[in-house]
């Protein structure tokens, strides 16, 4: 009987310990939340946030929606007086982002972007890849064009306006 109780107890002792004998696994990369809606705030590659087309200066102006399901709305006024639209789908693996754009062909986005999360969730940063493909690795000190997005609802009168 007491050979009995020492070997339970042995069993019981290593299943307590055998799980803390795995190797540590890499450190997951998490994805942040980047639904929702959001408006460019700043762009190193626009400069300024203006353009002048036919003597008229026309602000510069992006919105865009993320939406859980993997779809995308984007509004923007670069170079013309209205908002024109655009649709298609997102995806985030790890902290790059890409996507394609709804029509005849799904065209792929021009690259692909870093993204990360600051400010609590405010404010969205979004750094050009181009040239790289997602998941290949980068030079060292490879210098990106970032934008910066903060968190808001894309205006009712942006939605109507645009074509």
């Amino acid at each position: 009987m007491r050979h009995y109780i020492i070997t339970i107890s042995a069993a019981i002792a290593a299943m307590l310990w055998l799980p803390s004998c795995r190797k540590p696994v890499a450190e997951e990369i998490v994805s942040p939340d980047i639904t929702g809606e959001w408006k460019l705030e700043s762009a190193e590659s626009l400069g300024e946030n203006a353009v002048v087309k036919a003597s008229e200066t026309i602000e510069v102006s992006v919105y865009v929606a993320f939406e859980e399901d993997g779809t995308f709305e984007l509004y923007q006024r670069l170079d013309e007086r209205r908002f024109k639209r655009y649709e298609g789908t997102w995806t985030l693996e790890g902290k790059i982002l890409s996507g394609l754009y709804d029509g005849k062909k799904s065209t792929p986005w021009a690259s692909p972007y870093s993204v990360s999360i600051e400010d609590g969730g405010k404010t969205l940063v979004m750094s050009c890849m181009s040239g790289n493909q997602a998941g290949h690795q980068e030079p060292p000190g490879q210098q990106h064009e970032s934008s910066r997005y903060v968190r808001t609802s894309i205006p009712e009168s942006v939605r109507e306006e645009a074509y």
